[in-house]
């Protein structure tokens, strides 16, 4: 069984959040920020974009809390023309408090129907400049190693390999063939 069929998880960081590139949405889509009720809008998006988690609301609640207020300034959605929902993101942080350093880049879907029409690096980008601009230094995200087309979208923001195990180091050597850009591990 390869690696991406074990879709073990793996971590990517940003020692800063200086040097931030941008991309403008593909004309028909626009960027909105969370609202409440957009949970249900969270849940459709994940459910047709992930097939490695159960979603639903109550695992939304549990990632990011019910402090509508706080997802106001964290959660991006991404609009089509006709208003439907097709992407998220969110630019949470690490640990209980969001004035923490450390932010995270969490959650990152586009429904299929609308992938590779140009949205997943300004939808990052977005949200690594909403993260820069409620004070966080630097980033880091999760994802797993089945997700190779995100894995090279993060490594292409500057996102480097979190190695804290020889485990990780090994994941990451195994995972190396398949990315688009040399790994250099130390």
């Amino acid at each position: 069984m390869t690696i991406l069929e074990q879709n073990r998880s793996i971590e990517l960081e940003r020692p800063d959040l200086e040097g931030l590139p941008s991309y403008e949405l593909p004309k028909g889509y626009r960027a909105t920020w969370y609202s409440p009720g957009d949970e249900q809008h969270w849940v459709d998006i994940h459910v047709q974009a992930d097939r490695y988690n159960t979603i639903t609301v109550e695992r939304h609640r549990r990632a990011f809390g019910d402090d509508a207020a706080e997802l106001g300034r964290r959660q991006l959605f991404l609009r089509a023309g006709d208003g439907a929902v097709v992407g998220t993101a969110t630019a949470w942080y690490a640990g209980e408090s969001p004035a923490t350093p450390l932010g995270r880049v969490h959650w990152v879907a586009i429904v299929p129907a609308h992938q590779g029409r140009g949205l997943a690096k300004p939808l990052l980008a977005l949200v690594c400049w909403r993260l820069r601009e409620l004070g966080h230094r630097r980033a880091y995200l999760d994802t797993s190693t089945a997700r190779v087309p995100a894995v090279n979208l993060y490594r292409q923001f500057g996102f480097a390999p979190r190695i804290a195990s020889p485990e990780d180091r090994a994941i990451w050597q195994e995972l190396a063939p398949f990315l688009k850009a040399p790994l250099d591990l130390g």
